[in-house]
């Protein structure tokens, strides 16, 4: 399995497309311990949890069959990061065949496909699937009130991923 993680500050941000909701609703939806799936055509019953319980339950324990990996590692250096994810699976591509395949997955051609036909995933009521990928738009899109939310109720899983800076426990700390 691969796992990835990403900061939940920009995961809100995500969720809310997702869901075709508030930025709060989605940071509620976070919180919320022991969050199910409903069963439907479309998807099989799981148990997600809180963002905190999801994060948890995939690397609490590491183990040899789960590759866990930094979302924002991927867009801060794809090479890296996708190269030793191959080297996990037992892959061993040449560096051109890296570089073609992260060409090929990155998210600007990922939503230029989603644009011109379709994405199955995309839930019914969300615009897109493929929004905007990137790290850090929450300086932008999250009030003071909803960093510091997130910020209490996740704390202990972003601090462990490195999400919990210097700045934003400035900016929690001094409301």
């Amino acid at each position: 399995a691969v796992y990835i993680v990403r900061n939940p500050l920009d995961g809100a941000i995500s969720l809310a497309n997702h869901i075709s909701g508030t930025i709060d609703d989605a940071i509620d939806m976070m919180a919320a311990r022991g969050t199910e799936t409903l069963v439907s055509e479309r998807s099989v019953y799981e148990v997600y949890g809180s963002w905190s319980q999801h994060v948890e339950s995939w690397t609490r324990k590491p183990h040899q069959a789960i590759y866990v990996m930094r979302y924002e590692q991927m867009l801060e250096d794809p090479e890296r990061t996708f190269g030793e994810l191959a080297r996990h699976l037992l892959l061993k591509p040449r560096p051109e065949q890296l570089h073609l395949a992260i060409q090929r997955s990155s998210f600007d051609n990922l939503k230029k496909q989603e644009a011109e036909q379709g994405f199955k995933e995309k839930p019914d009521k969300a615009e897109v699937f493929f929004r905007s990928g990137k790290s850090g738009e929450w300086r932008d899109k999250l009030t003071r009130r909803q960093v510091r939310e997130i910020v209490s109720t996740h704390h202990g899983q972003m601090q462990r991923f490195g999400y919990l800076t210097d700045e934003l426990k400035h900016l929690v700390a001094n409301g």
